[in-house]
């Protein structure tokens, strides 16, 4: 008997292969990062392979990584030390300078910028990898002595590049500039200063979309009312072949308090979307008849129900017409977030939530937010509890809103997202005792165990269907080789199948999970 389940085990080794209820996990090969290096993230990837960003900063200088995975083998391709401080001749230190990567189908270009001592400039690089590992060009984009604020950002078809140069105010106005890029030569296309005003208030854009066609879209903020100093909010399209922006007004009549949000483009529609709150205003009579300590305790009962809710505004770029919906939560989902715990108050409208995604299927959008809050002690712990779902679909109209259960804390707060078959998939860490203690739909916030370490946590994979009903199952427990959620979504076989970062002592491997 005791050689048979010895044999058992030996063909479980070889097949690098188990089952978890509906869930298939294909085990990749481990492999050691460059010594004392730190995971920085992806930095992309085409059909064939993942590429990875380390970096190290023990020793002198700085250094930088680049490794390729093979998809399809799971195993480690190559590793790159990339000569970023080197070309640029700039000291490029990890907590002030800023690196961003995107990946092409046969190129990795990476931001860069730093400040120059010995010329006095700052600068913007991009470096070019060629993704068999060779390296290509370091151009300097940018060199000023003002300092700059570049932010870039991609089109879903990373045909181009957008670089958003928000410099110092200028006379009291914004000033700020977007210069388009073909991603793959980097050649300029178009260099455009965004308005600084609307009608007779300063502006300030920020949230920028680029479609595959090179047309500009971004929120602003303006003065609504000068008395109140009431903010409003408009959206800016600027067409590719067009100078000047079309400005809208986004309504908002009964002043509602938008808290955050997220935004999108798609082939005719921008959406904007996130999270508004609502005071319940005192009634100024019953104050006044009041006295102080009365007054006091009914304010403060009436700051307990402040109200939160989700908005969305679906812009027709062709038209300029605006769809407007402000839903509160519903009592089922508001009344899931009424609790108290930590240093955060009692009532769903006095949590700090955070948009933590938006993603389409099907036509239609979801937007996932958390109830977030951090407490400082002797270290700083950062807690997400909740996922808060809302469907729009196509027309900008909120079908629904759900609450389901999760309880994080630090690195443990990061969650991957897969479509599949008119579903949502999330992959997130939880604590054991949450899933044998209740359910999806039955469980008390209070009561959920929080979890912050990788050992310990179990994989759980969340089922959303698109009724706003959800499954929930453990899929594996971390223990020895743990998964690492990463907040890029690496997805395979036509979204059937999700790649996974695995961790264990300083090694690392990557897994494929897919659903049967």
């Amino acid at each position: 008997m005791k050689n048979l389940i010895l044999l058992l085990a030996f063909s479980f080794i070889i097949s690098n292969r188990c089952t978890a209820q509906d869930y298939t996990i294909t085990k990749g090969e481990a492999f050691s990062p460059p010594n004392e290096s730190k995971w920085a993230g992806y930095a992309g990837e085409n059909s064939t392979n993942v590429f990875l960003f380390r970096i190290k900063t023990r020793g002198k200088g700085n250094k930088y990584f680049l490794e390729s995975i093979d998809k399809k083998t799971l195993q480690k391709k190559y590793e790159k030390e990339l000569p970023l401080e080197e070309e640029t001749n700039i000291p490029l230190d990890p907590a002030v300078t800023s690196i961003r990567t995107f990946c092409l189908n046969d190129k990795i270009q990476i931001c860069i910028s730093g400040f120059s001592k010995k010329e006095k400039l700052n600068k913007y690089f991009i470096k070019t990898i060629n993704t068999d590992g060779t390296f290509g060009r370091m151009e300097e984009i940018i060199s000023s002595p003002d300092k700059i604020s570049i932010s870039n950002y991609v089109s879903k078809d990373k045909t181009k590049l957008l670089l958003i140069n928000e410099l110092p105010w200028s006379e009291g106005k914004q000033n700020t500039s977007a210069t388009l890029y073909d991603a793959e030569s980097l050649d300029k296309l178009w260099t455009k200063q965004l308005p600084d005003q609307y009608k007779d208030s300063k502006i300030e854009s920020y949230y920028y979309n680029i479609d595959n066609n090179g047309n500009l879209c971004f929120l602003y903020n303006y003065l609504a009312n000068t008395e109140t100093k009431q903010l409003g909010i408009g959206v800016g399209f600027i067409q590719n072949n067009a100078q000047k922006a079309r400005m809208f007004v986004l309504p908002n009549d009964k002043k509602y308090a938008i808290e955050n949000g997220r935004t999108m483009v798609t082939e005719d529609k921008f959406i904007f979307t996130g999270l508004f709150k609502l005071e319940v205003l005192p009634d100024e009579e019953k104050v006044k008849n009041m006295k102080p300590k009365a007054a006091l305790k009914y304010t403060a009962e009436l700051k307990t129900q402040k109200q939160a809710g989700t908005f969305s505004y679906l812009v027709d770029i062709a038209s300029g017409t605006v769809k407007t919906q402000f839903e509160l939560f519903p009592e089922e989902v508001a009344q899931k977030l009424s609790y108290s715990q930590g240093l955060v108050e009692k009532g769903a409208g006095n949590k700090y939530y955070t948009a933590s995604d938006l993603i389409t299927l099907n036509g239609d959008f979801y937007l996932l937010e958390n109830h977030k809050y951090t407490i400082s002690g002797d270290g700083i712990a950062t807690y997400e509890r909740e996922f808060i779902v809302t469907k729009i679909n196509s027309k900008g109209e909120i079908k629904w809103t759900k609450v389901f259960p999760k309880n994080t804390v630090n690195n443990l707060n990061t969650f991957n997202i897969l479509t599949h078959n008119n579903s949502i998939y999330l992959f997130y860490l939880e604590h054991p005792k949450n899933l044998k203690n209740s359910t999806v739909d039955i469980y008390s916030p209070e009561e959920y165990t929080d979890i912050r370490n990788y050992n310990g946590s179990v994989v759980v994979g969340l089922v959303i269907n698109p009724d706003g009903t959800a499954t929930r199952k453990q899929i594996f427990e971390n223990k020895g080789w743990c998964y690492d959620p990463q907040p890029f979504n690496i997805l395979l076989e036509e979204d059937n199948s999700l790649l996974m970062r695995m961790i264990n002592k300083g090694e690392e491997r990557f897994d494929i999970i897919k659903i049967d």
